[in-house]
């Protein structure tokens, strides 16, 4: 048997449908599969013996030769620098990439074909835009359910702020492109056990520009931009704030998008005082 999307059998309400699936797996004599998401807990009450297999998504040389391979077939050329933002942006699995391609493909191809040249021998060639555009659709689903979805309108030139903090920024974007350099290449990911990400705190009084600079990184590294009002997710009652972050952070962990945390000031407060659930 293999059961595919276990965890759906996992969540609290499912707990007695659950628990008889768990008693009935103890008991039978047969290779049973299961396919999640999350891996195996051990249960005091429930099968022994569970082995667990984790597919880890490719690594950043692996995505690299995916896509270049994936694109030599739909006879897309690109260079070897443009190949490398894709694979660097983007940890997709390699249906997923398939996936993109062929979808920038078939909207080149569209384009062309509802272009005024259309009478002209067309070739297909899906631009880099295309090929960004089709990998944030990958995963955008994964977080819209938890966050608003913002789309980046804005670029450098609409910023208005100091020039330590607007190369501050830039800065921030120059450290995702080439964090699969740093981090891959060069070996540096192999000596960092946690702490990859990138984490950024925007302070100032409203109108400022927060929300402009976060669309600003979002556009230039081609990004989908997803903003979680703070306010909305913390709760008052214990534990409710810590499944709510949970929730979001296991979204995006494989959704190649930026999370924007607004009203930050929800979760602030004094440690030495335990009035909330803060």
């Amino acid at each position: 048997l293999y059961l595919n999307e276990y965890d759906t059998l996992r969540v609290s309400e499912h707990a007695a449908a659950h628990q008889q699936f768990l008693t009935q797996l103890a008991q039978t004599n047969g290779i049973v599969i299961l396919s999640g998401i999350t891996p195996w807990i051990p249960l005091e009450q429930g099968p022994k013996g569970i082995l667990s297999i984790t597919f880890d998504l490719p690594d950043f040389s692996q995505r690299l030769k995916i896509w270049q391979n994936t694109l030599k077939v739909q006879g897309i050329k690109l260079s070897k620098k443009e190949i490398e933002s894709l694979a660097g942006r983007f940890r997709l699995t390699p249906n997923q990439i398939t996936d993109v391609v062929i979808t920038a493909t078939n909207q080149a191809q569209l384009q062309t074909f509802n272009s005024s040249e259309s009478n002209q021998p067309h070739t297909v060639l899906a631009v880099l835009d295309g090929l960004f555009a089709a990998a944030r659709i990958q995963t955008r689903h994964i977080l819209a359910k938890l966050a608003q979805h913002i789309e980046p309108r804005s670029h450098w030139n609409d910023l208005v702020l100091p020039e330590d903090a607007m190369t501050q920024l830039k800065e921030i974007t120059a450290q995702h492109l080439h964090r699969e350099t740093v981090l891959e290449t060069w070996g540096f990911g192999r000596k960092l056990s946690y702490g990859k990400g990138i984490n950024v705190l925007f302070a100032g009084s409203s109108g400022t520009g927060k929300t402009m600079a976060a669309e600003v990184l979002a556009s230039q590294l081609g990004l989908d931009l997803f903003r979680i009002d703070l306010s909305g997710v913390v709760s008052k009652y214990i534990g409710e704030t810590e499944k709510n972050l949970d929730k979001i952070f296991t979204a995006a962990e494989n959704a190649n998008a930026i999370l924007f945390f607004d009203e930050a000031d929800a979760l602030f407060g004094k440690r030495s005082e335990v009035k909330d659930s803060h």
